[in-house]
């Protein structure tokens, strides 16, 4: 039973790594699917509402998006290099963000762990 378990996670971290290497290539749903457009229902199923994440407000979260990022696993899956990137990439108006604390909200939002994302909002000041 414990093999089995092991295998289903090892499965799932396999599928998810993989998603995440596809999107920071930047081949995404066109090289998956062969296409430059991707399904409407695989979108959906990938994203979520970054602005539940303390300091992501509907801009940033507009950016992360265009930048690949449109789900809590993703986020939390991000370096903290990489959300600065992406940050400077959008320019000066996101000098303010601090993205210290988003992948560590956004983990504990893609396993569901509302009151643990609670509990360390509360502790942050403005997303810090």
């Amino acid at each position: 039973m414990t093999g089995l378990i092991g295998l289903i996670v090892f499965a799932a971290l396999t599928a998810l790594l993989w998603w995440a290497l596809q999107n920071q290539l930047g081949l995404g749903a066109e090289a998956a699917h062969g296409h430059g457009e991707a399904p409407d229902h695989a979108a959906a199923a990938t994203t979520d509402n970054l602005e539940k994440i303390e300091g992501i407000g509907p801009a940033i979260r507009k950016l992360l998006s265009e930048h690949g990022i449109s789900s809590f696993a993703a986020l939390a899956n991000a370096t903290l290099a990489d959300l600065e990137k992406i940050l400077q990439a959008g320019g000066s108006r996101f000098k303010v963000a601090d993205a210290g604390s988003w992948p560590k909200q956004a983990a504990l939002a893609a396993k569901g762990d509302w009151a643990g994302l609670k509990k360390l909002q509360d502790e942050l000041t403005a997303g810090r």
